[in-house]
């Protein structure tokens, strides 16, 4: 189960980092300006799955 939990994990944080990628950066990047909704709720999806693998994480030795 440990190892379940390790994998999902690093899942989520793979997940993280590619809407990172796509939703903020592909907004700097982008020559048609920041649509600041946009950008605003990639920046709130990133920290939201970051926190969740971390607890996942952290959680992970104490039922496994």
């Amino acid at each position: 189960i440990m190892k379940r939990r390790e994998n999902l994990s690093k899942a989520i944080y793979d997940l993280g980092k590619l809407s990172f990628a796509a939703l903020v950066l592909g907004q700097i990047i982008s020559s048609q300006g920041i649509n600041m909704a946009i950008f605003v709720s990639g920046i709130s999806f990133v920290v939201a799955t970051f926190i969740f693998a971390y607890n996942i994480d952290k959680n992970g030795g104490k039922n496994g």
